[in-house]
């Protein structure tokens, strides 16, 4: 089993449902310009959530993320475009989300 350490990792929000949808070497851009309307829907909120980098890099947030990723959603004064910063600890041998703030 690896060696576990928290981790703090920034990204555009973008719900997996519409990731799904996209091809590769898009994330970057359609994160950028992905609505926080969207990204609230029902369907899109239960399919979780991913922080994609600059780069297109994704980083797959675990369902117990959701609501803490769906609040910084709701306090977020931006339409679209939401970029949020995750802590994740070690919590029984896995990495969990404790915090999320929008950056």
């Amino acid at each position: 089993m690896p060696d576990l350490h928290p981790e703090t990792i920034e990204g555009w929000v973008l719900d997996i449902a519409c990731l799904r949808k996209y091809p590769r070497d898009e994330y970057a851009e359609r994160a950028r310009a992905h609505t926080t309307a969207c990204s609230l829907m029902g369907h899109c909120a239960e399919s979780g959530y991913a922080l994609v980098g600059d780069d297109g890099r994704v980083a797959l947030l675990e369902p117990q993320a959701t609501p803490r990723v769906m609040e910084a959603l709701r306090q977020s004064d931006r339409e679209a475009g939401v970029r949020l910063r995750a802590r994740r600890e070690v919590r029984d041998g896995a990495l969990e989300t404790v915090t999320v703030e929008e950056v």
